[in-house]
């Protein structure tokens, strides 16, 4: 009799405890629209602000389509104005766009594409900083440009992303 009203006990607290609320582990639909909040709409936020401030720099300062001339490295009155760029808009962006990775990346959502598109992205961002920290420091000069290219397909696939997340 005793084992019975042991079952009988576990039961009823089963019971209580689920109308009672009890806390449960968030469904899959709930941990993408969570993922998509914290990480892929302020991520590509980001990204599209970095890609228009190239843009409107390319366009306004140095007035051409390209950065880096393939015939020489920047100088003098262009170096300057990509150095308070980089220094100014491109780096502390960059800088952001790591920290929601670092914070909010999860392969078992992102899968192993995105996944590699935000290891680039670091990889990117700690390479560039790196040899610019090197250069402010010591005077080590580099080609002002980061070792490895920003991750071309992160705002097409974070776009992605975001058409699959169910929405409310």
């Amino acid at each position: 009799m005793k084992h019975r009203s042991t079952r009988s006990l576990g039961w009823s607290l089963i019971c209580l405890w689920g109308i009672a609320g009890c806390e449960t582990a968030p469904s899959q639909q709930e941990a993408e629209r969570k993922q998509q909040e914290q990480l892929y709409k302020p991520l590509l936020a980001l990204v599209k602000e970095s890609r228009a401030s190239v843009e409107k720099f390319l366009e306004t300062k140095l007035k051409r389509e390209y950065i880096h001339p393939t015939d020489r490295n920047l100088e003098g009155e262009e170096l300057k104005m990509w150095l308070e760029q980089v220094e100014g808009d491109l780096m502390p962006r960059n800088e952001k766009m790591c920290a929601l990775v670092r914070a909010h990346a999860n392969p078992e959502l992102d899968g192993p594409d995105l996944t590699k598109q935000f290891k680039t992205l670091l990889a990117h961002q700690e390479g560039w900083s790196a040899l610019h920290e090197k250069w402010k420091k010591d005077r080590v000069a580099y080609n002002w440009r980061a070792p490895s290219p920003f991750p071309r397909l992160l705002q097409r696939e974070l776009e992605d992303k975001l058409k699959v997340v169910p929405q409310e």
